[in-house]
């Protein structure tokens, strides 16, 4: 490791759209800066009704399905953007299928990264047993290590 290059050369910080995902930017910032890092923003799109995605393109609702996804690419687009007028290194990476959680740790084992930076939404009790947790599945699906930030908590 040369004083060049940090611990943490690649981050990936899974974001889904929501305040709550993206409260995980500011964190892999400081640790980027720290570490010469690359952050991914790294996106699952699950379309709506994905088992039906044939039947709905058949139906003339394909449009409706790609002005969601330009959308999403756009919003994280100008994240990627906005950090690069700070000096850090990020890219995105778009991902479409069911199976988010196994989709994001397929996609951090195979790609190197070397540190994940996520939130959780917060459930707890019986809706995290009913829901599951994305959160909870990588850090048991990946091989390296994962903050977890609680949104509104520094």
């Amino acid at each position: 490791m040369t004083e060049e290059t940090g611990r943490y050369r690649k981050i990936v910080v899974p974001i889904d759209g929501s305040g709550w995902s993206q409260s995980a930017i500011p964190h892999a910032v400081d640790i980027a800066h720290n570490n010469h890092s690359e952050i991914i923003l790294l996106h699952v799109f699950r379309p709506p009704a994905y088992e039906y995605t044939d039947q709905i393109a058949l139906a003339g609702n394909d449009d409706q399905i790609q002005q969601m996804r330009e959308q999403i690419k756009q919003h994280l687009m100008g994240i990627r953007n906005q950090l690069r007028l700070e000096n850090i290194n990020c890219r995105v990476q778009f991902i479409e299928g069911q199976g988010v959680a196994n989709l994001i740790c397929d996609y951090i084992n195979e790609e190197g990264v070397d540190l994940v930076i996520m939130s959780t939404h917060g459930r707890s009790g019986i809706r995290q047993f009913l829901f599951g947790s994305i959160a909870q599945k990588v850090l048991h699906g990946v091989k390296v290590p994962v903050m977890v930030v609680q949104p509104g908590k520094d």
